[in-house]
């Protein structure tokens, strides 16, 4: 049995990451402003990932002695300003570093702090995006912030050699942040006709496939070694 640490477990990837890793037998605590999760073995830590003064009060605990790995998925996400740099909103884009990068880097640090005297294996898995390795019109703030996670990871395998840690690229999923891009105004975004017709053509993957690929690659960890993943290259058992 794994126990899994999920940030924005309200929507979207996280969610359905809790719900399968709990419809598999696993325990979740998640991390999020709302609790839309009402399972026995789900526990909701009601918190702004955007707000320094919240993480005083974050604590790991939940562990019995039947759990056999401790994981950490730093999941939540904000698009931040779709807009030419010279557009840019301050404060937007104060709030998407902090939630894309900031937020992830305070969360593996608490972490491996306080689960420095646990002899469980651990994981953690940084929700990256393939926006990390290419640049997008309006996207600055998204891109970077995301590269800079991809690059977090990196280090912190470095730093950690004893942790495993996976920075997933998930691909072009159905979620709220692919319905804020195609809500976006052309003049911003150059892009946005393609991202309506991922939707159009029923492109997009969806958020219980993501789920279960990203517990597919814990149950893997032979298989899987790189830091950098993309589900894409992930093909589930019997698909």
């Amino acid at each position: 049995m794994k126990k899994l640490y999920i940030t924005g477990t309200s929507s979207g990837i996280g969610k359905a990451l809790a719900e399968e890793a709990l419809a598999q037998g696993h325990r979740v605590t998640g991390f999020a402003r709302r609790n839309r999760i009402n399972h026995p073995n789900y526990r909701h830590i009601n918190i702004d990932l955007s707000d320094l003064d919240h993480y005083s009060g974050i604590g790991f605990e939940g562990l019995t002695e039947d759990i056999e790995e401790v994981i950490l998925v730093n999941n939540a996400g904000n698009l931040g300003p779709v807009k030419p740099v010279a557009h840019i909103d301050p404060r937007r884009t104060a709030d998407a570093y902090h939630l894309n990068l900031v937020a992830p880097s305070l969360l593996s640090k608490l972490f491996l702090e306080n689960l420095s005297e646990q002899t469980l294996p651990k994981t953690i898995i940084n929700i990256s995006s393939g926006a990390a390795s290419y640049p997008v019109k309006s996207w600055s703030v998204y891109c970077a912030s995301k590269a800079g996670l991809a690059m977090f990871s990196e280090v912190l395998r470095l730093d950690h050699p004893d942790i495993r840690v996976h920075a997933i690229s998930p691909g072009i999923v159905d979620t709220e942040m692919q319905g804020e891009i195609r809500r976006t105004r052309a003049e911003d975004f150059p892009d946005l006709q393609r991202f309506v017709e991922y939707k159009q053509n029923d492109e997009l993957s969806s958020a219980q496939e993501v789920a279960q690929k990203i517990l597919y690659i814990l149950d893997a960890p032979q298989k899987f070694t790189d830091v950098k993943l993309s589900l894409r290259d992930v093909q589930l058992p019997n698909s």
